[in-house]
């Protein structure tokens, strides 16, 4: 049956087909034609012209259809990292999906001097699937005091930018993101001052300038932000900084953690509210959403043994530590629970949880981040037209079906890597001719500073 469809079908295409060339031969041929088309009945001729028509009408279309794929849409995923065996792994099994490797790996002190390297494996990894690499550069702990005294200190932030430089030249980064925080409110101005510096200088030697800022929609002191307005988000001037930066990387995260009761950690609502306040002070084109691929355990603590918190998400009540939190990651952790305890979507959030009672009769709940939960939000990055996709943190604590929906859905785009050359001993002769500084002195402070 299947066979007597196909060839009626190629019969009347036949027919059509044929009817069409006799309409052209009408229409374009010379008179001399024309008297011989004279011996076809002008019936079949007209039948023919429609026929020829009406089919090419009905045909073209389904031809089209059906050879009409999609181009999955594109984005950048930046991936951050520290140096744990999970990480490596994930990474190297990961590679061809990840645009931007950033491994936390970067210590600054309170003079300037700057500390720290991309392992070997990390960089061999990254080079032999052309990812590009753009390190963390922190103040050491989080350190409040140690940042503040680089921030008023001109020297101290021009040593930061030199070594800075440095690394990235020497080892071929595409530059540096900033992972400064913990910062009062009021170095706000000396901040931008610091970044802006750096961008100037960074910019001169053709590399790119980020900086890791802590998410918000309000900027003002009775904001509800992650940790608080005033030694957290109060610090960065998006619209400043916007000007100045190649992006930022606006971490949407933690909505709700150690000092809060048990919620999401990035629900879908909260990150919108951030995305919309940061597209309105800067441009989306500068802009990546940071995403949270971990989950939270809250562990209950007895009223009686509470402790008083120097902060509490929501800003009212007493400030006590009613929950104990512990990390609920995957591959390992989340699974596990997940045994025995049957997780619920809530639709608003987009995300997953669930709460029960452990063996000391303590209530425990735990919300994380998944496949499901981060899809929305990697979609919302695309709606909101952000130009640098996203930046999630961390590897090797992620869902590993995250990489199954990403190649379902995305292509993912590769920025320009810099080409090595020459030994590590040229290429340190190399960037500090460039910086011209004096190497040992350098290889010295900074091995001192570890």
């Amino acid at each position: 049956m299947e066979g007597l469809q196909v060839r009626n079908r190629s019969e009347k295409l036949y027919t059509a087909r044929r009817a069409s060339l006799i309409l052209l031969t009408i229409l374009f041929s010379p008179a001399t034609m024309l008297l011989e088309m004279r011996s076809i009945p002008r019936l079949l001729v007209l039948t023919a012209i429609v026929a020829g028509m009406g089919q090419c009408l009905l045909a073209a279309p389904a031809k089209r259809l059906s050879t009409t794929t999609h181009a999955k849409p594109a984005t950048t995923t930046l991936m951050y990292m520290v140096n744990r065996p999970a990480a490596v792994q994930s990474f190297r099994e990961h590679a061809n999906q990840i645009s931007i490797i950033a491994p936390q790996c970067f210590r600054m002190d309170a003079q300037g001097f700057v500390a720290g390297e991309v392992s070997p494996e990390i960089l061999e990894i990254a080079r032999e699937h052309k990812v590009a690499l753009m390190p963390l550069v922190t103040n050491r702990g989080f350190k409040q005091d140690l940042m503040h005294t680089v921030l008023d200190t001109p020297e101290s932030r021009a040593r930061v930018i030199r070594y800075l430089l440095y690394y990235a030249l020497r080892d071929g980064y595409i530059g540096f993101q900033f992972d400064y925080e913990n910062i009062k409110y009021y170095y706000r101005d000396r901040f931008t001052t610091f970044f802006h510096e750096a961008a100037t200088e960074f910019h001169r030697h053709g590399l790119l300038l980020s900086a890791a800022v802590v998410g918000k929609y309000a900027d003002d002191r009775n904001s509800i932000s992650p940790g608080g307005f005033d030694d957290w988000s109060g610090v960065y001037d998006y619209k400043a900084l916007g000007k100045d930066a190649d992006f930022l990387s606006i971490m949407a995260y933690a909505e709700h953690a150690g000092y809060s009761d048990p919620g999401p950690i990035a629900g879908l609502p909260w990150v919108k509210q951030i995305v919309d306040f940061t597209v309105a002070n800067m441009p989306p084109r500068k802009v990546s959403l940071g995403v949270p691929t971990y989950g939270t355990r809250w562990i209950a603590v007895a009223p009686g043994t509470q402790v008083k918190a120097d902060f509490v998400q929501d800003n009212t009540g007493p400030k006590v530590k009613k929950w104990r939190v512990t990390s609920a990651a995957w591959p390992h952790a989340i699974p596990e629970l997940l045994k025995t305890n049957k997780p619920v979507w809530d639709e608003t959030e987009q995300a997953h949880h669930f709460a029960f009672t452990d063996e000391h009769g303590v209530n425990n709940e735990v919300w994380y981040e998944d496949a499901s939960s981060l899809k929305p939000k990697i979609d919302l990055a695309r709606q909101s037209k952000l130009g640098w996709g996203i930046s999630a943190w961390v590897l090797g604590t992620e869902d590993p079906e995250f990489w199954t929906m990403v190649a379902q859905n995305y292509t993912i785009k590769h920025p320009k890597t810099p080409v090595l050359k020459g030994t590590y001993e040229q290429r340190t002769k190399m960037a500090a001719k460039r910086l011209r500084v004096n190497t040992a002195a350098i290889l010295h402070k900074a091995t001192s500073a570890k």
